[in-house]
């Protein structure tokens, strides 16, 4: 994506994804963001190595696409709820973006001992 433009500054794409990756966090259930470079479907194909897809729709509103890693034992529809309200509320917060949608993909469950 090429820099975002609210009204007088340029935001680079890199720092909306450090943006939506601080913002998740705090989500309980989130192990981490992005592809696993383990995963063998992430060797082919084109992926974002960091996770995080944000498409500019208007001049203030935009759309994100973030994968992520999840424990076992989290309900995926908490977390995927969780993480559009964090994510949204981050974006707005610190850039005045609106958020019109925010697509999560599971791209692992990390089961722990």
């Amino acid at each position: 994506m090429a820099d975002t433009q609210p009204t007088g500054m340029a935001i680079a794409p890199d720092v909306l994804d450090t943006i939506v990756a601080l913002a998740l966090n705090d989500v309980e259930g989130v192990a981490s963001v992005g592809t696993s470079p383990s995963k063998i479907r992430s060797l082919f194909g084109k992926h974002n190595k960091h996770g995080v897809t944000v498409d500019q729709v208007s001049d203030n509103t935009i759309n994100v696409s973030v994968v992520l890693t999840v424990f076992d034992g989290y309900s995926l529809n908490k977390i995927a709820s969780d993480a559009r309200v964090a994510i949204a509320d981050a974006i707005l917060s610190q850039t005045g973006y609106t958020v019109d949608r925010v697509d999560i993909h599971v791209d692992a469950i990390l089961f722990q001992d």
